[in-house]
């Protein structure tokens, strides 16, 4: 390392070329980035699930194409709220994005055949008879008319087929927009839902969470940095550097044509904070060797060769961390992982490339700022810390082995889960709607159960027909799922008696509409139904009893295919699948990180003592999730995975100085003016506590910064980001009371050998 850190400072005009040059690329790779992506991007995999869903799409159109409008008024069936709903559909209508608009205005008279609502009510029109005909219409009872009557459905159609996020805001904002219309001349207000509303609104919000959410915790960690370090100059180095980290990262994801999803908002933020806890660690290492009385080159000598490796070794541990989530199935996760992993190295080369050359081009005094002045109030805290831990330090160490085990059963007793709207804010319409819609209707999500038939068969026989009616008195015996609705539907309105020529004229009135339900060339069609936003879990225990009673239902009918499928199912099993994968890349990680300290560490007896420190704050936070009826969703699991990070590098900064005073390493570099082991003093202890003392202020001070920066984000409307910044704040603060009190009453516990050992 000392070659390695000669050769860096040396060389520095170059380096220094070699940053803008970078900086520079990274700009014009910015422009590249953005936010369009498709929405079910989050959660495709390559697994049977999502090749099912692709064939939905492909057979019967997109499902997320699909705006739905809920309304709900008293005045909804009189003339002129007829009279004004229908000029709302018509405006609709002709909205250039939008293909089609299903609604009441579509039903028709299963005697006549005739359009039930006609287009002029003239005065005697029975109004309460019109009522009861379009609450009990097949096509209409539970799909676009609530049975009392008292909500309505329109079904917005958006033209094309998998478009990506800016086409489908675009059309939303063209719905807002005639639906504001509507209620500034009604009253009633359209709440916008549906698949593509929920995730145009989530990853809107999250986008303008991450600029906003972003901003203001950056404020107020500089703010709270600033009260630390007593200085602005420190404050500005130690965020330059990561803040390059982030630019770079963001950079390289542009130039690879990489987008930023839903799971990509957090990686700013990642690479900020993992960047900006190793420059604290590097930075403060310089003020200590300048206060002593160290010249800038040798200060900055001596911030390589001892922070440095603790630097290094704590991105391969980040990295590894990341990397393991490339072994999840779902692309996004795999995406997530690379660019987080990539992030994680940029944010070391800017740390470890741009903080030396902002220290050499500012003068000693202003890095040094007031923390002189200020030198006793810091030793005071981490002397009381040191005496603490180290006076009780076998009731601590006992008290973390007890803690860890006893937090299991708990910890590993999360069942993954995923609500629609749990990133939305709590006044967000679509959440709104589908609550109204699951108390009313049962639901605005829809599950869809494809049948194929045998080829030698048509739609048209009565087996195939029989088939699909079974289907139908299968989801009305399922509890939590309702309303199915397919071909049977809408062939129910036509007053004929020959199947052949009931089907050709559905297909007459229905036109383009019937491609939804029916696709001929494939021999298939598909029996919708709605399904409320109770969540994954919930979800896939009503369809367990659903697919069970299809099986029969296939095997009854030998050559015909049932399966169930649709964006709400897929989502459902993909992503509770994603989020164990979260889980299990954890438990990889963890376990690749305990082998790997124990190599850099040469001690498997450090390796075990570092398991403790580093699980504790998980095992607490996952604990504490289980006991409060929480599951573990993206969000928890996104900050395990985040924290679990930064968990490790503290821990890795405090065994690396540990190590380097136990062996003497600490005179490994020029001349140090460290003191060897007092005389007198074990030279064990000495080693623990003067860790503490050298390591803990950094550690203070990248937790008060970080914790600052989470609880900022506590004040977000969305549930997501709030969830995320509670548990960071929970898991930092866990951590450096593990790092802090806890290692180190297990290292003189238990770490006694390893001097002996170094000794022998």
């Amino acid at each position: 390392m000392y070659v390695v850190s000669r050769l860096m400072l040396n060389s520095w005009k170059l380096i220094s070329c070699v940053i803008v040059a970078v900086t520079i690329l990274a700009c014009l790779g910015l422009w590249r980035l953005s936010f369009d992506v498709s929405p079910n991007d989050v959660f495709m995999s390559d697994n049977a699930t999502s090749k099912q869903l692709v064939q939905l799409y492909e057979d019967f159109g997109h499902e997320d194409n699909e705006i739905v409008i809920v309304l709900e008024g008293e005045s909804l069936f009189d003339p002129d709220g007829l009279e004004k709903l229908r000029q709302y559909r018509d405006q609709l209508d002709q909205l250039p994005a939008i293909q089609g608009v299903s609604s009441l205005f579509d039903l028709r008279d299963r005697k006549t055949g005739r359009l039930l609502v006609p287009k002029y009510l003239h005065p005697q029109f029975d109004l309460e008879k019109l009522k009861r005909q379009v609450t009990q219409h097949p096509i209409g009872k539970n799909q676009l008319v609530s049975q009392d009557g008292s909500m309505l459905v329109f079904v917005a159609r958006v033209a094309g087929k998998a478009l990506p996020l800016s086409t489908l805001s675009d059309a939303v904002d063209e719905v807002q927009k005639v639906s504001d219309r509507y209620e500034s001349q009604t009253g009633n207000k359209p709440l916008l839902a549906g698949h593509l509303v929920i995730r145009a609104e989530t990853l809107e919000s999250l986008r303008s969470s991450m600029m906003s959410g972003s901003l203001l915790a950056t404020l107020i960690s500089a703010f709270v940095a600033l009260i630390l370090f007593r200085g602005i100059w420190p404050v500005l180095i130690c965020c330059a550097a990561p803040a390059l980290g982030v630019l770079w990262t963001l950079g390289a994801m542009g130039w690879t044509g990489q987008q930023i999803g839903a799971l990509g908002t957090v990686i700013p933020t990642l690479v900020m904070v993992i960047g900006l806890s190793d420059a604290v660690h590097l930075l403060l290492e310089t003020k200590r060797q300048l206060v002593i009385g160290k010249t800038r080159h040798e200060a900055m000598m001596q911030m390589l060769c001892r922070t440095g490796p603790a630097c290094l070794l704590t991105s391969l541990t980040t990295v590894i961390g990341f990397g393991s989530l490339l072994i999840s199935q779902t692309q996004s996760v795999q995406q997530f992982g690379l660019c987080a992993a990539l992030g994680s190295s940029f944010a070391l080369l800017a740390d470890l490339l741009v903080l030396p050359i902002l220290v050499r081009c500012i003068e000693p005094k202003r890095i040094i700022g007031m923390q002189v002045q200020n030198e006793s109030t810091a030793s005071a805290w981490t002397i009381w810390v040191a005496r603490f831990s180290l006076r009780h330090a076998k009731m601590l160490a006992a008290f973390g082995l007890v803690i860890s085990l006893a937090l299991l059963v708990p910890a590993f007793q999360q069942e993954p889960d995923i609500i629609w709207t749990e990133t939305l804010p709590g006044n967000s319409d679509a959440r709104r709607a589908l609550q109204r819609a699951d108390a009313v209707m049962g639901g605005a999500l829809r599950a869809h159960i494809v049948v194929q038939w045998p080829k030698e068969r048509k739609l048209t026989d009565r087996q195939t027909l029989r088939v699909v009616g079974e289907v139908h008195h299968a989801v009305l015996q399922t509890q939590g799922v309702s309303g199915p609705f397919s071909v049977l539907n809408v062939m129910d309105t036509i007053p004929i008696k020959s199947l052949e020529d009931r089907y050709r004229q559905a297909q007459r009135l229905a036109g383009a509409r019937m491609a939804r339900l029916v696709n001929d060339d494939s021999h298939r069609l598909v029996v919708t139904a709605q399904v409320p936003n109770d969540g994954a879990a919930t979800l896939e225990h009503h369809l367990k009893p659903l697919e069970a009673r299809i099986a029969k239902i296939e095997k009854r009918h030998q050559g015909y295919s049932i399966h169930v499928t649709g964006t709400v199912v897929a989502a459902a099993r993909n992503m509770r699948s994603f989020i164990g994968n979260l889980g299990m890349s954890l438990a990889v990680a963890s376990g690749i990180i305990f082998v790997v300290l124990a190599l850099a560490f040469r001690s498997l007896r450090l390796g075990l003592i570092s398991i403790i420190p580093n699980a504790l704050p998980l095992l607490v936070t996952a604990a504490g999730l289980v006991l409060l009826g929480y599951p573990l969703q993206i969000t928890s699991a996104l900050t395990f995975s985040l924290c679990l990070g930064l968990a490790v590098d503290d821990t890795i900064h405090v065994m690396m100085r540990y190590r380097q005073l136990a062996e003497g390493m600490d005179r490994s570099c020029d001349d140090s003016a460290e003191p060897p082991c007092p005389a007198g003093k074990p030279g064990h202890e000495w080693a623990i506590r003067e860790t503490i003392y050298q390591v803990g202020p950094a550690l203070g001070i990248t937790t008060a910064i970080l914790v600052s920066g989470f609880a900022a984000m506590l004040i977000s409307p969305m549930p997501g980001i709030q969830m995320f910044s509670l548990l960071g704040c929970i898991i930092l603060l866990t951590a450096f009371v593990g790092d802090l009190i806890v290692l180190p009453a297990m290292l003189l516990v238990f770490g006694q050998s390893f001097q002996s050992t170094r000794r022998a």
